[in-house]
């Protein structure tokens, strides 16, 4: 699955970057990082406690987080989807 992920956040986070298709291009982080989280980070929870788990999955929940921001507010005034919205 590695490869498979691997492509899912460089083409997502490509067409973030650009402003291209922002809150389609979220979805797959958000399910990216909801699979992350739970496979990951819950067995730590579970062994070592909730402060080695919030340690260990700071980026994950602002990557999370950062996903779930642009997926309901959108790219913004200087991305290529507001540009495209522009000329039509």
């Amino acid at each position: 699955m590695a490869p498979f992920v691997g492509v899912i956040e460089i083409v997502c986070g490509t067409l973030i970057i650009l402003g291209l298709l922002t809150r389609l291009a979220a979805i797959p982080l958000i399910i990216d990082m909801l699979v992350a989280i739970s496979t990951t980070k819950i067995p730590i929870l579970i062994k070592s406690g909730f402060w080695a788990m919030a340690h260990e999955a700071r980026v994950d929940y602002a990557m999370l987080l950062g996903s779930i921001f642009l997926l309901i507010v959108g790219a913004g005034a200087w991305s290529v989807d507001a540009r495209l919205s522009r000329r039509y």
